[in-house]
């Protein structure tokens, strides 16, 4: 075996060591810290939040904002690397929708020195980041419970998904389907001992009773269908993931959505990631970028979507997208969608994620998109019947409690 194979096998068995004796140190101490916490009142529980698009936990926050027991929270997380003008954007959008819920809501980032504040400086109890990756696990304080609700569907069958550190030693994650709760426990170090399967906090918009507050289609006019695309992030060639034909259709997509101007009205519903992405691709840049997202607004059937979706999937008729999440999230509403794809198989999904795709369409060029356009309008829906037994089967919280009130119970349990 040449010698630089054995150093890179002896590296990657040394931090798998140090993984494991981590995670054995962080819960003897979380047993040490666990009787404090849960004599406190109220708890300080604390949400990190990047933007609304990865946000589902309204009903949550509300359920533990009318319990005396505990002080929820929200702190803006925001990335140094992104430019002013997306911070600014970000502060804004986060500020006025949690404000207007009645829920504090604090700056996470440092303007002037472009930096996070400290956890420190929120005196929380117990964090929820809103990514198993990107965290500061160095900047925790010591006496600070972790727990983990995924912003998406975890749809890869990948051990570095799953088997981070933050993951090990969180307090809780709460994952939507026991098949997320068997990855865990497969790919794990710590087998899976922390996991809550409670569902996805976005099953609750879509089965209980929510009503959609906003609608952007540019067009009132029920004989026009409404019809969303989602591009992927993952552009460039260094994305660990390899999802995104949005390179490839980009200036299609906009020449078929004015060309159905008379039979169609469609919203573009980019990925919060992709825009900066786009600017710092040499090919795009940001007055490219500006110009192709400002073009969507322009039209006479058109608009722009970049903030919380699920009004926009509730009042929509169909869906074309490539993001892994989407897959799933997007049959909660049961409407045809269709999977654009370079391959006829995703080879990084997982079981669940093959049976989501497997009750999509498929398509790989503009002829595929146009005839899925064609379908939509016309009311062809052959794969209608496999979407709804798949959903009954699959995506309805189980026990019939709310995803909110699965996940609130078992904070409760801290008093227990």
């Amino acid at each position: 075996m040449p010698v630089r194979s054995v150093l890179s096998a002896c590296y990657k068995l040394k931090e798998r060591l140090r993984l494991k004796l981590s995670i054995l140190l962080y819960n003897r101490h979380l047993c040490r810290i666990l009787p404090d916490i849960s004599s406190r009142r109220p708890v300080r529980i604390m949400f990190y939040v990047n933007n609304l698009s990865m946000w589902k936990s309204d009903r949550l926050l509300m359920l533990l904002k009318n319990d005396d027991r505990f002080d929820p929270f929200i702190v803006s997380y925001i990335y140094p690397s992104d430019t002013i003008g997306h911070k600014n954007a970000l502060e804004k959008q986060l500020f006025g929708h949690f404000g207007s819920m009645g829920i504090r809501i604090e700056s996470g980032f440092d303007f002037k020195e472009n930096r996070l504040y400290p956890v420190s400086r929120f005196r929380p109890d117990i964090l929820f980041y809103p990514q198993p990756y990107r965290n500061r696990l160095k900047d925790i304080p010591r006496n600070v419970l972790l727990s983990y609700i995924p912003y998406c569907f975890e749809m890869e069958d990948e051990r570095h998904f799953y088997n981070t550190l933050y993951q090990n030693i969180c307090w809780k994650i709460f994952v939507p389907t026991e098949l997320h709760r068997e990855l865990k426990a497969r790919y794990n170090f710590n087998g899976g001992r922390n996991v809550v399967v409670s569902g996805n906090p976005l099953a609750d918009y879509f089965f209980d009773g929510h009503t959609p507050e906003s609608d952007i289609w540019p067009i009132d006019n029920p004989q026009l269908k409404r019809i969303i695309w989602a591009p992927h992030h993952s552009i460039l060639p260094d994305d660990i993931l390899d999802y995104s034909n949005f390179l490839e259709v980009a200036d299609d997509m906009l020449e078929t959505a004015n060309r159905y101007k008379e039979r169609a009205q469609f919203v573009f519903k980019p990925h919060p990631m992709l825009k900066e992405k786009l600017y710092k691709l040499e090919s795009w840049g940001i007055e490219r970028t500006d110009r192709y997202y400002d073009a969507w607004k322009s039209l006479s059937n058109g608009n722009l979507a970049e903030g919380n979706y699920v009004d926009l999937f509730m009042t929509s008729d169909a869906l074309i997208h490539d993001c892994s999440s989407f897959t799933a999230e997007y049959l909660y509403v049961n409407k045809p969608v269709m999977y654009l794809t370079r391959k006829e198989k995703i080879e990084v999904f997982n079981d669940f994620a093959d049976e989501c795709f497997r009750v999509h369409y498929h398509g790989c060029s503009l002829s595929d998109i146009e005839s899925f356009i064609d379908n939509v309008i016309d009311g062809t829906d052959p794969m209608a019947e496999r979407r709804t037994e798949f959903i009954n089967g699959q995506l309805k919280p189980e026990g019939g409690e709310s995803v909110a009130s699965n996940i609130y119970n078992e904070l409760c349990k801290l008093f227990e």
